[in-house]
């Protein structure tokens, strides 16, 4: 076996530790500097004036749902689907009424319908994925309102089953 010999300009081979060195040195002054910079300017530009008037105020936060509001259990609908032919979904959900509740069971029934009639026309695929029962939830209150916006505050879902 040889043996490893100085290149002939004498110096040995330590530049690459030098190099990196100097690098990571480099990389953590940017990465400092950068840090002090933005930690700057989010302290600078987030007022929180909204909470402290709100906190100032001590007003009490405005129900969403008003005390004359009532929930109309609707029907369970079973329902089967436009794609694939052999899925069905079954809703079992209530309403929202503002308001008297003259007439709450007639409106419920048409809601009802509304909801069968949309659902027969949707598809397997449209409640698949992490945002399905979110999408089903939309599409319902939209059919809610488009029946009685006046009174029709909100759709509960208690339950689906899509078999």
């Amino acid at each position: 076996m040889a043996k490893k010999t100085a290149p002939a300009g004498g110096k040995g081979g330590g530049g690459g530790i030098v190099g990196f060195l100097l690098a990571t040195v480099m990389a953590l002054a940017v990465g400092g500097g950068f840090g002090f910079f933005l930690d700057g300017h989010l302290k600078g530009a987030a007022p929180v004036e909204e909470v402290k008037d709100a906190a100032a105020k001590d007003e009490k936060p405005k129900p969403a749902v008003s005390a004359s509001a009532k929930l109309i259990s609707m029907a369970p609908m079973v329902v089967n689907l436009a794609e694939p032919k052999d899925a069905w979904i079954r809703i079992e959900a209530s309403m929202l009424i503002e308001g008297g509740t003259e007439g709450a069971d007639v409106l419920a029934a048409q809601l009802g319908e509304d909801f069968v009639a949309y659902l027969r026309t949707a598809t397997l695929v449209q409640f698949e994925g992490p945002s399905g029962f979110q999408n089903l939830r939309e599409d319902l209150m939209d059919r809610a309102t488009i029946r009685d916006k006046a009174r029709i505050k909100d759709v509960i879902i208690h339950g689906v089953v899509i078999e």
